[in-house]
């Protein structure tokens, strides 16, 4: 999860992905009440891990403080702060190495408006390693020629086990500076070049933003399974990232800031929060993936490939949530209470795999339990308890085995053996500050 603390920005990253935001016209840093009932949700949320963003967090006058408060408040929370590094290098003073981290995004010395910002980026990467900062270098493909040794370069030159990278991916409903997906051939074959100048060094490429699974061509997605397991295990799906404005609005991610946000305090949890956005903004996209091709790739009817960032996709547009068609969980819940658990178990079973979500897959076991379809039902309740992390929906499934009968215990259990597509869970990529 990521909390903006100021929109405001230093830098002039051609590709700028929070661009749209500030377009809108929000210009604000977070309040000192939103910060303080952030950190509290926070605590009883039990988050994990949070960025401080911005724009540039260093260019809030309190983020020092900020930092603080938060740790008193929240401290099994590991921070990082993600920032453009351009700062006074005064500023790392007021920050602890042991209870922060600092990720650096930095950009090829060709991408600065200003010549000298770069060399002040470089300076205060090297001041905070000589500090004692846990410190991360990332790094943005946002134009086709990009120097492919630039990255692993720089991270050899500062004793980096590993970077991050993506591919700067577009904005719905705002002018985007990235890489079209009719240029990823020639991208992708530049992107392996990095990589294997990365693994030639010692150093590994984790990826962050998702890209297709045929993105890379068979022979370099079997090098980079090998050599780049924290590139090849981020391929296909996208899990909401979950950025947190100065209001507190919660956006599924800043590709789709224009698309659906919701009030972070209306929930129990980032859980919650990302199985919201499942249901109402990745169900309501058309998914047709960044390709032609993609509808009629089994990867993506199989739901382990999403066909590229969801910006991509044709017929986008800002949406009252309050129109939008019912999620299948929604159109499940009302099938079982009007009586008709065959509806449900039919609106499961064919729907894709990326909408089947544990709870769904729950639903699913209560509607074959009530058309005594036992051993569906266990199966059914055994993958959603198998996959969920949600200590309340767990609940729900313990109490529900306890009714579904064994085969011991049931002689006419249903032998039904037909060829079942369970749901695909991904595990978001996050990464871990110090706590």
């Amino acid at each position: 999860m990521n909390l903006v603390l100021v929109r405001a920005c230093n830098n002039s990253c051609p590709y700028c992905f929070e661009a749209g935001e500030r377009q809108r016209g929000k210009q604000g840093s977070i309040s000192p009440d939103n910060f303080l009932k952030f950190a509290k949700w926070a605590r009883s949320a039990g988050v994990q891990y949070l960025s401080l963003l911005g724009g540039e967090p260093f260019l809030h006058p309190e983020l020092g403080e900020m930092v603080k408060q938060f740790r008193q408040i929240s401290p099994m929370t590991g921070l990082n702060i993600l920032t453009g590094g351009i700062f006074n290098k005064h500023l790392l003073d007021t920050l602890s190495p042991n209870v922060v981290a600092l990720v650096f995004n930095i950009n090829e010395p060709r991408d600065y408006a200003n010549p000298k910002h770069f060399a002040k980026v470089i300076r205060n990467v090297e001041l905070a390693i000589r500090k004692g900062f846990v410190v991360g270098l990332g790094f943005n493909v946002w134009r086709p020629d990009f120097d492919t040794s630039f990255m692993p370069e720089l991270a050899y030159r500062f004793g980096r086990s590993s970077f991050r990278w993506t591919l700067a991916n577009p904005q719905l409903n705002a002018p985007s500076n990235v890489v079209h997906p009719g240029d990823f051939k020639l991208v992708a074959e530049r992107c392996v070049d990095m990589l294997r100048k990365a693994a030639s060094l010692g150093i590994e490429a984790m990826l962050d933003c998702s890209l297709p699974l045929c993105f890379f061509n068979e022979e370099d997605l079997a090098w980079v399974r090998q050599y780049h397991a924290g590139t090849a295990s981020r391929l296909g799906i996208c899990e909401p990232i979950l950025d947190v404005t100065p209001e507190l609005d919660v956006l599924r991610c800043f590709a789709l800031s224009t698309a659906d946000r919701r009030k972070v305090t209306d929930f129990r949890n980032e859980y919650e929060i990302r199985q919201w956005f499942l249901d109402n903004t990745d169900s309501g996209l058309r998914m047709k993936g960044c390709f032609t091709h993609c509808l009629e790739c089994v990867h993506h009817q199989e739901g382990r490939c999403q066909g590229g960032c969801l910006a991509w996709n044709d017929g986008i547009a800002q949406k009252d949530v309050s129109s939008n068609p019912l999620s299948l969980t929604d159109s499940m819940n009302v099938a079982l209470q009007s009586d008709h658990p065959e509806i449900a178990l039919e609106n499961y079973d064919s729907a894709t795999r990326p909408f089947k979500t544990a709870e769904a897959t729950y639903l699913a076991s209560v509607a074959a339990l009530r058309l005594g379809k036992s051993s569906k039902a266990f199966r059914y309740a055994a993958y959603a308890q198998d996959v969920t992390t949600d200590i309340a929906l767990k609940k729900r499934i313990n109490e529900l085995m306890a009714e579904i009968p064994s085969r011991e215990d049931d002689e006419t259990a249903d032998t039904d053996r037909t060829t079942v597509s369970l749901p695909f869970v991904a595990c978001p990529g996050q990464g871990k500050g110090p706590t």
